[in-house]
């Protein structure tokens, strides 16, 4: 009859799974962000990379420096929500701009100035810089996130 030893490693590593069943959320979580960082950073890129307008304009025009400072320093990642078991974060525009009006005292709204650029008005030139970034990063996002799985995973179950 054949008889088989099970030594305290195969116990550490069933130890580690138990562990790794709790920590999923958490582990998830982090690589979101790890990819919500590089889609981030290449809309960051296309903010800077956008035209500006020079001067007044009659007609259609270019976003102006004020938009466009506004929208970095209003660029920013929510934090992760959890709806129907997804993991979610949202980037986008947060705050105004320092373009004082009469209709905006505080200054335009950020999100307002991004979805005007993004899909074009009647008033300012279309340029993509959210979908195109989003469409850029996405392979290098997801090695992102993968990377930080492979990461964690290597912490909790003590493998390399």
């Amino acid at each position: 009859m054949a008889r088989l030893t099970v030594g305290k490693g195969v116990d550490d590593y069933i130890a580690s799974l138990d562990d790794l069943k709790y920590r999923v959320p958490e582990i998830s979580g982090r690589a979101i962000y790890q990819g919500a960082d590089v889609v981030a950073d290449q809309i960051r890129a296309n903010i800077q990379a956008l035209p500006v307008q020079q001067g007044r304009s009659r007609g259609r025009r270019d976003p102006t420096q004020e938009e466009k400072d506004g929208l970095l320093e209003g660029l920013g990642i929510a934090k992760k929500r959890t709806e129907n078991g997804n993991i979610n974060v949202k980037i986008g525009m947060d705050g105004y701009n320092s373009d004082v009006t009469e209709k905006y005292p505080n200054g335009k709204p950020n999100a307002m100035i991004a979805r005007s650029i993004e899909s074009g008005t009647t008033f300012i030139n279309r340029h993509p810089f959210i979908s195109n970034a989003v469409r850029m990063s996405k392979s290098e996002a997801e090695e992102a996130m993968a990377a930080e799985v492979d990461k964690q995973l290597e912490e909790i179950m003590g493998t390399e």
